[in-house]
C-alpha cells in the first residue's frame, strides 16, 4: 500500500500519483479518469481507450477546431428543385 498526501491546489484539492502507481496502470500526464467512492475509499478507474476503425479513435489525438456547419432552411428553392 502507498501513501499519498492530499495538497491545496488554488481553490481545491490534488492528490499526487506516484509513478510506481502510473506505471502500474499505464497512466500518462492528462489522461482522464473515472473517479467513484464506496466505504470511505477513492475508486480511481481509467478511461477505456477508444476501439480501432472508430471516429473516436481516429480523431483521438485530434486538437484543432471543433467542427460547426450551417443549418440549410429547407422551405426555400436552391435551384430548379419542385417542392
Amino acid at each position: 500500500m502507498t501513501q499519498a498526501l492530499i495538497t491545496k491546489w488554488g481553490n481545491s484539492h490534488a492528490l499526487r500519483i506516484p509513478s510506481k502507481i502510473m506505471k502500474e496502470m499505464r497512466l500518462d500526464c492528462n489522461d482522464k479518469v473515472y473517479l467513484e467512492t464506496s466505504d470511505d475509499k477513492i475508486i480511481i478507474t481509467k478511461t477505456p481507450a477508444p476501439k480501432k476503425g472508430t471516429l473516436e479513435y481516429l480523431f483521438k489525438d485530434y486538437s484543432g477546431e471543433s467542427f460547426q456547419t450551417a443549418l440549410i432552411n429547407p422551405t426555400t428553392p436552391a435551384g430548379n428543385e419542385k417542392w
